[in-house]
């Protein structure tokens, strides 16, 4: 059990409906943490027994939120707001982890590794999935159509231009190039680009903010803003390996692999049983920690 009073890093996950699916990624991470981490749950005011599911199993380093109302992803940015929020108001982790429900950690050292990438880069202030995916370049085009239109003439004119605006402009200025953005499902924060989004005012977002901006664009782009750069810490040579819908290996093949975080298990390619010899992508995961435990 890591002590969180020792944390150096957070880990956040936003939990949404599903018990099953939010109890094993946590369990993942557990298993493959030995370093001191704190972990901040942001649950989603679920309604399906995941809250109360989550609360009973809680650990010493869990920190768990609820949010008054549901937000949905389309304010997933409030609700990583506040896990941000309460890692720099009350702990003194310098790296954050924000880790979907449907990723999971299938090696050790990750937390270790993003520390001694810090180190080398103290100029990035958010990394993970960047430069390109694991077997091709990373399109940016949908991201910067939507900002172009939220930031367009008739938005303003009626009064509906997105809270983040003037955080676009700086952003701008300190040369962010419109919709780049490390991939959502995992990436890393550091503490020093937090508290320069805080003092920008980035981490409190009103309710209507006039936008629908997937929260992975908005901290990239809030971490421009705040003077800091977008790395990359994912494939090929890195120890992410994403994809946006379904795995880009077997779990197999995965498991073989020196990579340490995977998205998504539940859904999509290479998450059915069909590909993974009769178990589901997260069923295979979970059986190989416990073969991993037996034989440790």
């Amino acid at each position: 059990m890591s002590d969180s009073n020792e944390a150096k890093s957070a880990i956040v996950i936003p939990v949404g409906p599903g018990k099953e699916s939010a109890v094993d990624t946590l369990e993942s991470v557990a298993f493959y943490s030995a370093e001191p981490h704190l972990i901040v749950i942001v649950d989603d005011h679920t309604q399906d027994g995941t809250y109360e599911a989550l609360t009973s199993r809680k650990r010493a380093n869990w920190r768990i939120l609820r949010n008054p109302r549901p937000m949905g992803c389309i304010r997933l940015v409030h609700s990583l707001c506040s896990a941000y929020r309460l890692i720099l108001s009350e702990t003194k982790c310098t790296l954050v982890l924000r880790l979907d429900q449907d990723a999971l950690i299938i090696k050790s050292g990750v937390l270790s590794e993003a520390r001694a990438y810090t180190e080398a880069t103290p100029a990035v202030g958010m990394f993970g999935v960047y430069d390109q995916d694991y077997n091709r370049p990373r399109s940016f085009e949908s991201h910067r159509n939507a900002i172009e239109d939220e930031m367009g003439a008739v938005r303003k004119l009626v009064g509906l231009q997105p809270s983040w605006a003037g955080l676009y402009r700086l952003a701008l200025q300190h040369g962010y190039r419109t919709g780049d953005n490390v991939f959502g499902g995992a990436y890393f924060l550091t503490r020093s680009c937090l508290e320069a989004m805080d003092a920008q005012g980035a981490l409190v977002v009103p309710y209507r903010w006039h936008s629908r901006l997937m929260e992975d664009v908005y901290f990239s782009m809030a971490t421009v803003a705040a003077g800091f750069g977008l790395g990359h810490f994912a494939a090929p040579s890195g120890p992410l390996c994403l994809e946006w819908r379904g795995l880009p290996f077997t779990a197999s093949k995965l498991a073989e692999s020196p990579y340490k975080v995977v998205h998504s298990v539940d859904k999509g390619k290479n998450t059915d049983r069909a590909s993974n010899g009769g178990l589901t992508a997260r069923e295979y995961f979970r059986a190989v920690r416990r073969q991993e435990h037996i034989v440790g």
